[in-house]
């Protein structure tokens, strides 16, 4: 059995989708509605960002919406551009989506934290992870690769997406679970999935965590072998257990949320909440959800800036296990890491 827990929730990232239908009928919450998204062009947030334009416009949330792209630093970058409130939200809103490898670009960058450079609005989705191996890894079960981890946490090398995103961060945290020192962790990132499966194919890592859905095509073709998956019950096409199954206390997932800018009046909030409310309820937006296989576990206005706080505070631990910080101010903000078992 597994001696340590460490209980994180943490959700989604976005993909791309796409839906048709007439407008909605309601009046319109914001005039001109910028989205921001941390990303190049077609690639991860920015494909979210389409994903919620589409919605607001066929649902009549705003009269127009447009979507920038400021890519780099993990979303440092969109986060450094996305200024003060300019205007009235109901007239001229701004909305910048934000998750996982955000909150850790800005920790790692020391800069004031998300929380405080912005107005946090709703959590949104999440997509749950898998570690995978290749077919003819000699590691079988999550029992096998856990052994070899703390026989010597700088054995297997794990690759995933870019050092210090979401990939890294739970490979962090499910070395603190097994009880390995996390600063030995030998971790590979990558700038895309393909990059990344070849790797794991050439020998040049020893498993690979990423987003579940990805390595479906994988799984089924008979390459990949899956050990575990992150999410709190098993993952239809995916013949692996939860980290929960198997006594490692852990529930994690690439999650996306927005914001707006700082210093937003109490009504500019309210309106913008309104906003995400509504897109949460949207019939489309939940058609979009289910046919692209996000979790939709929403959380918005104070509720969702308490988790958030709490998130950060956790991250930043992670983080700075992981030798990724250069300094480390705050031991956890209340929600860290649970004791052995009593």
């Amino acid at each position: 059995m597994y001696r340590r827990r460490f209980l994180v929730l943490a959700l989604g990232l976005l993909a791309a989708g796409g839906c048709d239908g007439g407008r909605g009928t309601h009046t319109p919450v914001a005039g001109r509605l910028t989205v921001v998204a941390p990303a190049a062009r077609g690639q991860g947030w920015d494909r979210a960002a389409r994903a919620l334009a589409m919605v607001m416009i066929g649902e009549g949330m705003a009269r127009t919406v447009e979507v920038s792209d400021q890519p780099g630093s993990l979303g440092a970058a969109a986060l450094g551009s996305f200024a003060a409130v300019r205007g009235p939200f109901t007239r001229e809103g701004r909305l910048l989506l934000t998750g996982m490898p955000m909150i850790a670009g800005v920790e790692i960058a020391n800069a004031a934290s998300v929380v405080d450079s912005t107005t946090p609005l709703a959590r949104l989705v999440g997509d749950w992870a898998a570690l995978v191996v290749s077919s003819g890894s000699h590691l079988r079960t999550f029992e096998d690769f856990a052994a070899a981890l703390r026989r010597d946490p700088a054995e297997p090398t794990v690759g995933g997406r870019m050092e210090g995103g979401s990939d890294h961060v739970l490979y962090g945290m499910i070395g603190k679970c097994l009880g390995v020192d996390t600063r030995l962790l030998d971790y590979a990132g990558y700038s895309g999935g393909t990059e990344a499966e070849q790797a794991l194919y050439d020998g040049r890592v020893t498993a690979l965590l990423g987003s579940a859905r990805s390595f479906v095509p994988g799984i089924a073709a008979g390459r990949l072998r899956p050990l575990v998956v992150s999410s709190g019950e098993r993952i239809d096409g995916i013949d692996a257990p939860t980290l929960m199954e198997l006594d490692v206390r852990l529930e994690y997932t690439d999650w996306c949320g927005v914001l707006g800018p700082r210093g937003m009046s109490s009504e500019d909030r309210d309106a913008a909440v309104a906003l995400c409310d509504r897109l949460d309820a949207s019939p489309r937006w939940r058609a979009v959800c289910a046919a692209n296989g996000w979790n939709r576990v929403y959380l918005s206005g104070e509720d969702f800036r308490q988790w958030l706080v709490t998130e950060t505070g956790r991250t930043r631990e992670v983080l700075n296990d992981l030798g990724l910080l250069s300094t480390f101010g705050t031991s956890c903000w209340g929600s860290c890491v649970h004791r052995p078992y009593m």
